[in-house]
């Protein structure tokens, strides 16, 4: 319980344990209302150990789980849903996992922590703001609204940006260590997707990547670590405000 304790601090971000902190020094003397950003990450956060544990469960029920007692059972699946965050740590044989498993934890890995934490991945408000986005446009919408409050658009459009860029990435690092690398494609998924996300776990395959595999491997550390968008703009730079504009036209999408 200590270990998931910490992991859950250490990945849901510094912003939102200083709101707690106010909340919990200066609740008795006014009302306190937590922001948009804390209600967002924490809400994320914690739907997605959720969905993780239950997941976990329902695929390996009967498999590793199987002839484990309940109170087994609820740890390791809560454990191993935690860890994903970027804790790294495992309670489970991560090779003796099926492959359906592997896969479901290589997503929640990719997405990985919340902003301003010590993980990695894509983030949590990333994949929140996708979601909603996508929930928006199926409904026919043209503002992105939650907890009574409207998303900026340049806010959706940097979300949008870092989705594209975390699964072009992780793609290109796939398709050149399948090249490089003669090992299980499942392994080489978890392996990219534990390094975008600083997350550390491993089907055990790490030692015996050739170099090029591992600086591919580091690479991703680095970038999953710093975030795409401060990656981006740090090799790239802010483009100057244009002094002209084009005129505008519809193209077909889909």
């Amino acid at each position: 319980m200590i270990h998931m304790l910490l992991i859950i601090l250490g990945a849901i971000g510094f912003p939102v344990l200083m709101e707690v902190k106010q909340f919990l020094s200066k609740r008795r003397q006014q009302l306190f209302r937590f922001s948009l950003f804390t209600k967002l990450t924490t809400t994320t956060f914690f739907a997605l150990v959720i969905v993780g544990t239950i997941m976990i469960f329902l695929l390996e029920r009967n498999q590793f789980l199987a002839g484990k007692s309940w109170h087994e059972t609820v740890f390791y699946t809560l454990f191993q849903s935690v860890t994903t965050r970027s804790g790294g740590l495992a309670t489970m044989d991560i090779r003796e996992l099926s492959q359906p498993t592997l896969l479901f934890m290589s997503i929640l890995m990719f997405i990985g922590a919340s902003p301003s934490s010590v993980g990695g991945g894509i983030r949590t408000t990333t994949f929140a703001v996708s979601i909603l986005s996508l929930y928006t446009f199926a409904r026919g919408g043209r503002t992105v609204r939650v907890f009574k409050r409207q998303l900026h658009e340049e806010d959706v459009l940097k979300a949008s940006v870092v989705m594209t860029m975390g699964i072009l990435l992780c793609a290109t690092a796939l398709f050149i260590l399948s090249i490089t690398e003669n090992v299980p494609l499942m392994s080489l998924i978890v392996e990219v997707c534990s390094a975008f996300g600083t997350t550390g776990l491993s089907t055990g395959i790490t030692p015996d990547l050739t170099t090029v595999g591992k600086l591919v491997l580091i690479v991703l550390m680095f970038i999953g670590r710093v975030g795409i968008l401060t990656f981006i703009l740090a090799s790239g730079g802010r483009e100057q405000p244009p002094r002209y504009k084009y005129p505008k036209e519809r193209i077909i999408i889909g």
